[in-house]
């Protein structure tokens, strides 16, 4: 998992030098006269990626409300994209069929050569991402579908290829200064929060909230212990109130009045012994027991920063907790659980379900 966090700038660079192809995509799947939104959705990675971009050129969606008819419904002017890595994942594949039913265009994001979405005819872009190693964590598979998706929202929008590929190189630069620092923090945070009986993972709006919804993710997924994310307010009226002494709080501040709040909220919290991690550009920075910061660069999205220190404290707080995050075997070993998992998002995949290295 850390030779997959490490490479994310050198991926990320190697995405600027395909931009001449990701616009030949844009320009002959995704053309001008379909003039309406570009509705994204996904289940898991692919749905965080989706609401990480609330605002910037992307209406997000899960695949559930696409299928269900309670989402963004989607018109004959719209663009839509169906995320999934496999292209296989049950709810994607059955909403883009959904989708194709009434928008004006349906294509696929994956990382594969399109599985059941590409038997649906949709055209497919993929992130060419080679596996590290099988069954990991999803690190570098979801700052690639942000960027990916990312490209496809501003190339609709005529954003120039030359200012695409230098905010990339600049959030690679970017990902590569902060990587040893954070390491070396979130390794320091996962040592004294080590048997923390949960985690807290808070911030506000549409992008903060996707990403705080990433990092409890992912930190379930590799160390078993109970995550949860929340607004940093509306923590306090709700979730507060099932707190245990001696748990942690991990604050993404979204803007200096968040950060202010969520300064008195890790303040107030030390009267039950939680320890608190901060991560945000300095100008949102917050106070807390441990804090990671990075000067701000409007070339630099945040937000992506912001994932990838998680990524970083999820390998670390797995490791310190006990649990192997290159192998996650303490999911696989767990065979009732594992199966009924693809009985949950894969059913297509049950026939598979025996075989742990290829039911993912």
């Amino acid at each position: 998992m850390q030779a997959d966090i490490l490479r994310q700038p050198d991926v990320l660079r190697q995405l600027a030098e395909r931009l001449p192809e990701v616009a030949a995509f844009v320009s002959e799947t995704l053309p001008p006269r379909f003039d309406g939104r570009l509705i994204a959705f996904g289940s898991g990675d692919g749905w965080f990626a989706a609401r990480s971009l609330t605002g910037m050129g992307v209406t997000p969606a899960s695949g559930l409300e696409v299928l269900g008819d309670v989402g963004p419904a989607p018109q004959a002017t719209d663009c839509v994209v169906a995320i999934s890595m496999s292209g296989n994942v049950d709810r994607t594949v059955e909403a883009a069929e959904r989708a194709q039913q009434i928008a004006g265009r349906v294509v696929a994001l994956t990382n594969s050569s399109g599985g059941r979405l590409a038997d649906l005819g949709l055209p497919n872009i993929s992130l060419q991402l080679p596996d590290v190693a099988p069954f990991l964590c999803g690190t570098s598979s979801f700052v690639m579908t942000r960027a990916m998706l990312g490209l496809l929202a501003d190339l609709r929008r005529g954003v120039p290829q030359s200012k695409l590929a230098a905010d990339l190189r600049a959030l690679a630069d970017g990902i590569e200064e902060c990587l040893p620092r954070a390491n070396r923090m979130a390794e320091a945070f996962a040592k004294t929060a080590a048997g923390a009986p949960g985690l807290r993972i808070l911030s506000c709006g549409g992008p903060g909230m996707a990403m705080a919804d990433y990092g409890a993710a992912k930190i379930v997924e590799l160390s078993a212990t109970p995550v949860w994310s929340d607004d940093v307010e509306e923590f306090a009226h709700r979730q507060f109130w099932t707190m245990q002494e001696g748990e942690s709080v991990i604050y993404l501040p979204t803007g200096p009045k968040v950060a202010e709040i969520a300064s008195a909220s890790a303040d107030a919290l030390r009267n039950m012994g939680v320890r608190s991690l901060s991560i945000a550009p300095e100008a949102w920075a917050s106070q807390a027991d441990h804090v990671f910061t990075w000067p701000g660069d409007e070339a630099v999205d945040p937000f992506m920063l912001q994932a990838v220190v998680l990524q970083c404290v999820g390998y670390h707080w797995a490791r310190a907790n006990g649990f192997d995050p290159n192998r996650r075997l303490h999911l696989k070993n767990d065979t009732k659980r594992f199966k009924t998992s693809r009985m949950l998002t894969r059913r297509s995949l049950l026939k598979m379900a025996g075989d742990g290295e290829k039911a993912i």
